[in-house]
C-alpha cells in the first residue's frame, strides 16, 4: 500500500497557479480582440452603421428617382417628410436623425437635409425653405400667382363627366383640364401647417359654342334638385360631385384637391362660425363680438308633414335600385337646419379693395351679373319657419357666401340653378419655394354671361311624405 500510494500522481498548487495565469493571460487576449478600437465589437458596429447607411442611401435614390419620373408622368411618390418618417419606422434612422434631416421647430433644430450615418454623408436636399415658412416670413402673400402650377399636374390631359344621375340636370357636363389656368396663393390652413391655392378665376367645363342648348354655350355646371343636393353633400354621399371636377387639377406637391368649401373661404378670410351658439366673429376678436351681416340657422327643427317632399323619399323613388341604403322620411319625423351665410359686401368681414376679394369674391355679386359666382361643397338644409325648409349646396354668389343654396324643397318645389366651379388645392408641407415659381402680378380672364339665375320653380314628381 506504501508503495502504490508512492506511484499516484497528482495536480500540486503550483501546477494550478500557472494554469491559471494562462487562462488568465489567454481571456485578456480574447477581450482585447473584441473590444477596444479595432476590436471584433467595434467593427462589427462600424460595418452594421455602414450597410444602415447603404441602405438609406438607396432609399434616398429610388425616392429621388420616382420624384423625377412623376414629373413626367402621372404618379404620386412620397414627401420627403413621408420618406423619412417610413426610414424611422423600419428602423433605418433614428428621431435624433429625422430631427437633423427635417429639423424640429419645438427643439429648436434646423434642417440640414443631410444625415452621416458611417463613412456616409446622405443629402436628401431641403430645396429651400418650405412655402408655408415664406408666407410666416411674408415673403410670399395672398393674391400672389403661381405660374408653374400646372407643368406640376399628375395628367395635364385629365378630363371627368358628370352625368344627368349625379346633377339632376338633363345632359352630361364634362370638364377638361386647361393649362392655361391661373394659380393664386389664399393662405395657409386652418392649422397653419400647409399653403392653400386656388385658380384665379372659377374653371369652365367644355362649351359647344354651336349647341342647341343654353347651358352647352356656357361655363357652368347645371344642378338641379335632390339629385344636385345630394350628390355636393359629404354627409350624404362619399363622392362629391364637385370634388370630383376639380380633381383633375391635383398634382405632384398636393396633399389633397378639392372643391372649395365655405370651411376654406371661412379660413382665408379670418372666421369663425360657432355652431353651438349659433353666431360668427372674426377670429382675431377676442372678444367673439358676432357679425351682423351674419345668417345662422342652428338649432332650428323642421317637422316634416303629410304631403311633403325630402330629398330621399324623392331619390329612392325615382332611381329604386341606386339609393336602396337611404331611409325614406316619414310624417313627423324631423330636419335640423344645418345652413349659414355671411355677406361678403360688408367691409367688416372683407376688404373690398384687398387681394383676397379679388381671389373670392370678384365678378360674383348682382352689380357684376354673378359672372364667376362658383358653387361650394358645403350642403345645408334652411329652415323657414314651420312652413317648409328647403335643400341646397353651398354657394358664393349675390353678394353672399354659404351653404343651403335653396334647390329642393320640402313643399313641393324645386329650381335648377347654374354656377363655376372653384377648386381649393392644400400643397404639401414639404413644399419650397424651389418647387413652384410665385410672383407678386399676374391677370384673370373677364367673364362675362347673360343667361339668368335659375329656372323658374317646378313641382317634384317623386318622394311625397304619404305615411
Amino acid at each position: 500500500m506504501k508503495e502504490l500510494r508512492k506511484n499516484q500522481k497528482g495536480i500540486t498548487l503550483i501546477a494550478l497557479v500557472v494554469t491559471i495565469v494562462v487562462l488568465l493571460i489567454l481571456a485578456g487576449v480574447s477581450i482585447a480582440m473584441l473590444g477596444g478600437e479595432n476590436g471584433l465589437i467595434t467593427r462589427a458596429q462600424e460595418a452594421a452603421e455602414e450597410t444602415r447607411g447603404a441602405s438609406v442611401e438607396e432609399e434616398r435614390d429610388l425616392w429621388k428617382a420616382n420624384q423625377y419620373l412623376d414629373d413626367y408622368a402621372s404618379g404620386s411618390s412620397e414627401s420627403l417628410q413621408e420618406l423619412i418618417d417610413r426610414l424611422v419606422e423600419q428602423g433605418l434612422l433614428t428621431e435624433d436623425e429625422k430631427d437633423e434631416i427635417l429639423g424640429n421647430e419645438e427643439k429648436g433644430i434646423e434642417a440640414t437635409g443631410q444625415v452621416t450615418i458611417g463613412s456616409k454623408t446622405i443629402v436628401f436636399g431641403t430645396a429651400g425653405k418650405t412655402l408655408v415658412q415664406a408666407f410666416k416670413d411674408g415673403e410670399i402673400e395672398v393674391g400672389d400667382y403661381i405660374t408653374d402650377y400646372n407643368q406640376k399636374l399628375k395628367n395635364s390631359s385629365a378630363s371627368v363627366s358628370v352625368t344627368e344621375e349625379e346633377t339632376g340636370h338633363a345632359g352630361t357636363q364634362t370638364y377638361r383640364v386647361d393649362t392655361s389656368t391661373t394659380w393664386r396663393v389664399l393662405g395657409l390652413s386652418e392649422d397653419g401647417t400647409q399653403l392653400m391655392i386656388t385658380t384665379g378665376s372659377p374653371i369652365k367645363k367644355v362649351m359647344n359654342s354651336s349647341g342647341t342648348e343654353e347651358w352647352e354655350r356656357d361655363p357652368y355646371l347645371y344642378l338641379n334638385s335632390a339629385e344636385g343636393y345630394y350628390n355636393t353633400n359629404d354627409d350624404l354621399t362619399t363622392n362629391n360631385i364637385l370634388d370630383k371636377i376639380c380633381k383633375i387639377y391635383d398634382s405632384t406637391l398636393a396633399d389633397r384637391t378639392q372643391s372649395m368649401r365655405i370651411e376654406d373661404i371661412n379660413t382665408a378670410v379670418g372666421l369663425t362660425l360657432d355652431k353651438e351658439n349659433n353666431i360668427m366673429y372674426k377670429t382675431a376678436d377676442e372678444t367673439k363680438t358676432p357679425i351682423q351681416a351674419y345668417q345662422g340657422f342652428f338649432g332650428q327643427t323642421y317637422t316634416y308633414r303629410l304631403g311633403d317632399y325630402a330629398p330621399e323619399n324623392y331619390l329612392k323613388e325615382k332611381y329604386p335600385s341606386k339609393y336602396t341604403s337611404l331611409v325614406a322620411k316619414k310624417a313627423n319625423d324631423t330636419v335640423d337646419g344645418t345652413a349659414f351665410m355671411f355677406s361678403y359686401e360688408d367691409p367688416s368681414v372683407v376688404d373690398p379693395s384687398s387681394k383676397l376679394y379679388d381671389i373670392l369674391f370678384k365678378g360674383t355679386t348682382s352689380s357684376e351679373n354673378n359672372a364667376k359666382s362658383y358653387w361650394l361643397a358645403s350642403s345645408g338644409v334652411r329652415i323657414g319657419g314651420s312652413s317648409y325648409c328647403f335643400f341646397g349646396p353651398g354657394a358664393v354668389d349675390v353678394g353672399d357666401a354659404g351653404t343651403g343654396y335653396g334647390m329642393f324643397l320640402s313643399d313641393g318645389g324645386s329650381s335648377e340653378d347654374w354656377l363655376a366651379v372653384r377648386p381649393v388645392v392644400y400643397l404639401r408641407s414639404d413644399v419650397t419655394v424651389k418647387d413652384l415659381t410665385i410672383t407678386e402680378s399676374g391677370t384673370e380672364e373677364t367673364w362675362t354671361t347673360s343667361v339668368p339665375n335659375s329656372y323658374s320653380g317646378e313641382n317634384l314628381e317623386y318622394g311625397q311624405i304619404t305615411n
